[in-house]
């Protein structure tokens, strides 16, 4: 009974609040030249959100309570280290004045730095954020700006139309005419099936029944716009708004079926894909598995696959290889992975892994670099996003035993991914102290504490050195921290029947068991048991079987090896296994767009790479602490929480 006396007053406390935010918006949010009309326009709208936004606070609950303890652990790299400080990011970055929309772009190559508004930020970029929150609470425990994240959850949820379509509006947006013609409230189909991702995260977090109503209801709004052509199904663009948005007052006639195929039709249908089987496959709903393999059998047509070039013998276009934008077609590629495991659909999963061996081949996989494009300007920048798509792909492929790509996972953990968040502030500083003037001009733009805002955020691109004239594009943001959780939850996975299964040797803390990894200082990896009875680690390819010795207490125990994995059993709670072996330091021989880059490592993990952009921007692979050969010790609070969200 308190919890709930607690929600309630925290609702209506919200929506207190929420009212405060609309009188703001009202005086500060528009144009100082709106005509009379425009304002009353607003106004009413205004009011309209705000009954809807009280109604939905009352029906929010509380986030759950998870279980903390301090214990002293090696001071390596923790991801849900990085997850708390993704959370100041994610939830920094949006404007309370304009009902917690993001500010799409942060920009430190500017002094002040200051962030401003794209089209795109509410429609397609909003919802990835409300993804990725209960994943970073899960990991870390954050408590930090429960407020803004519940007043964004409820206006995101407000927007949400009779037909159970997520729509950007109109009114209230100054910003919402830089896409195609925007002349009317739009419903982005790729952010409306983040949004249906976003809920389906937060069902798993917090339980919540209202996630399944709007879930449902949004599917079925996504079904009557779909186009259907017997056993296919696609959606079309009629350029209103963002690409492949669905107007508020409908398709216009005779709408063509859409052929960019470098990045509009993968990039716009890939979350559908994946969003419809991921909810098929928590409630068994078959008619929604149908429209997913609708859509998968358009999506994976060979004529939206080309490769540039390839041996006359090979066809690339059935095998997944592609052109053009690197995230746009790996992000496919994970729709129609999950489409593949829910129907078990073992030609789409081959599909899938030819194309995801493909595009292991651009920029430089071994560290997670990723390009932005496979050609052109596109492939001397890695796009976070990239990485992001490969992380979580290379996860689905090993889940589904189509091949072991942990190794691979572990490369991308360990560099590309946590090398492009933005941590240090003083680096951040340098980079505007060393960069011209502007003058932020709200209410689009704004130079109020960016730097602090941002932090823990993703840089938009990056070289092998450096983030260059260091910058956020905040969709980076919303997949990396998202990639970054698939990585922590990959790390132990409890496999049923006693048995947990260590598949990369990163920190963590579990219901089953606790993981402090020396790496790289220390070939060294302490499990700390709680309640497995067998028990599966991994050891990475660049470690010596012969040399791996394991002991259980103070008891030696013979390796026992099934494929990678070191076999345990007839473990007890409480039980302390230490697994060791040594360290290996080598340099590797690297090239990146006719560049020619050496890499220093330690394991996985680069410690240096040479030779170094010198610029003033955000430098990477800055790592000279992690040459010592004792890994620092540190007492920090560790946080459990026994839930699972599924990607």
């Amino acid at each position: 009974m308190k919890r709930m006396h607690t929600l309630s007053t925290f609702s209506w406390v919200w929506a207190f609040a929420g009212l405060l935010v609309g009188l703001a918006t009202l005086c500060l949010g528009q144009p100082a030249a709106a005509e009379p009309n425009d304002t009353a326009r607003l106004a009413a709208w205004t009011e309209q959100i705000q009954k809807k936004e009280q109604k939905i606070a009352a029906k929010l609950v509380s986030p759950p309570e998870g279980k903390r303890y301090e214990s002293e652990v090696p001071d390596t790299l923790d991801l849900a280290d990085r997850a708390r400080l993704a959370i100041n990011c994610l939830t920094g970055a949006l404007d309370p004045d304009y009902g917690y929309e993001m500010y799409f772009v942060a920009r430190f190559s500017s002094n002040p730095p200051f962030m401003h508004h794209e089209a795109s930020g509410l429609p397609t970029n909003n919802p990835k954020f409300a993804e990725s929150l209960p994943m970073m609470r899960l990991m870390s425990g954050s408590a930090q700006n429960l407020d803004i994240e519940r007043g964004m959850i409820q206006r995101m949820l407000a927007l949400i139309g009779d037909d159970g379509l997520y729509y950007a509006p109109l009114t209230g947006r100054p910003w919402h005419h830089d896409w195609d013609r925007a002349d009317d409230d739009f419903a982005n189909i790729y952010g409306n099936s983040r949004f249906l991702l976003a809920m389906m995260a937060w069902y798993q977090y917090d339980g919540n029944p209202i996630w399944k109503h709007y879930i449902q209801e949004m599917i079925s709004g996504l079904r009557k716009v779909a186009r259907f052509e017997g056993d296919m199904a696609y959606f079309p663009d009629p350029k209103i708004g963002e690409s492949f948005s669905y107007p508020r007052s409908g398709y216009p006639p005779d709408l063509p079926e859409p052929t960019d195929i470098g990045f509009g039709i993968h990039m716009y249908h890939s979350g559908v894909v994946r969003a419809l089987s991921k909810w098929a496959e928590m409630t068994g709903d078959k008619d929604t598995l149908d429209f997913a393999r609708k859509l998968a059998n358009w999506l994976s047509q060979p004529k939206l696959w080309a490769p540039e070039a390839q041996p006359a013998h090979i066809v690339g276009p059935e095998r997944g290889h592609f052109s053009g934008h690197f995230h746009a077609h790996v992000a496919s590629l994970r729709g129609l992975m999950v489409y593949a495991i829910v129907a078990n659909d073992q030609s789409m999963k081959e599909f899938v892994r030819n194309g995801y061996e493909y595009a292991r081949n651009f920029g430089v996989s071994r560290i997670g670099w990723f390009p932005e494009g496979t050609n052109g300007d596109g492939a001397t920048r890695c796009e976070a996003c990239c990485t992001a798509d490969m992380v979580a792909l290379a996860i689905k492929l090993a889940d589904a035993g189509v091949g072991d790509y942990w190794e691979d996972v572990d490369r991308y953990a360990r560099n590309q991914l946590v090398e492009q968040q933005l941590i240090d502030k003083s680096l951040l500083e340098k980079c505007a102290a060393a960069s011209g003037p502007h003058k932020a001009s709200p209410p689009k733009e704004t130079d109020d504490r960016v730097i602090d805002r941002n932090l823990g955020g993703w840089a938009g691109y990056a070289d092998m050195s450096t983030c260059p004239s260091t910058w956020i594009m905040h969709c980076c943001t919303g997949n990396a921290s998202q990639a970054l959780y698939y990585a922590w939850e990959g790390i132990v996975r409890n496999l049923g029947n006693g048995t947990a299964q260590v598949n990369l040797l990163l920190n963590r803390a579990s219901p089953w068991l606790d993981i402090d990894s020396y790496l790289p200082h220390e070939g060294k990896v302490v499990i700390k048991n709680k309640a497995a009875k067998r028990l599966l680690i991994r050891v990475p390819n660049w470690v010596s079987r012969r040399d791996v010795r394991c002991r259980v207490g103070r008891k030696s125990v013979a390796n026992i090896w099934n494929n990678n994995y070191l076999v345990l059993d007839g473990l007890k709670p409480n039980d302390r296994i230490v697994v060791e072996f040594p360290m290996v330091e080598a340099t590797e021989k690297v090239t990146l767009c006719g560049v020619n880059y050496t890499l220093r490592l330690r394991g996985n993990t680069v410690v240096n790479v040479s030779p170094r952009n010198n610029t003033p921007w955000y430098p990477t692979y800055r790592r000279e602490n992690l040459l010592r050969t004792t890994a620092p010790m540190v007492r920090k609070m560790r946080y459990v929480l026994d839930r699972h969200i599924e990607d």
